[in-house]
């Protein structure tokens, strides 16, 4: 079961059984959603502001592509 637990700044932070995802636009031409597992500290951040949002996309993007974001 998953529940939206915020919208905005271009993202949607969800909860589920396991854990915080964050979803976010990663297409370049076409729209591509993504959606990454995230820490509680981080979906608390990402609601603060729009740089705080971007700084844990980038983060998760850095985690995720071996070290190499792609914003």
């Amino acid at each position: 079961m998953s529940k939206l637990i915020f919208t905005g700044y271009g993202v949607d932070i969800v909860k589920k059984n396991d854990g915080y995802y964050i979803r976010y636009d990663d297409g370049t031409v076409a729209m591509f959603e993504k959606e990454s597992k995230i820490t509680f500290d981080d979906a608390m951040k990402d609601q603060k502001s729009e740089a705080d949002a971007y700084e844990v996309i980038i983060a998760t993007q850095f985690r995720e592509r071996r070290r190499r974001p792609q914003l």
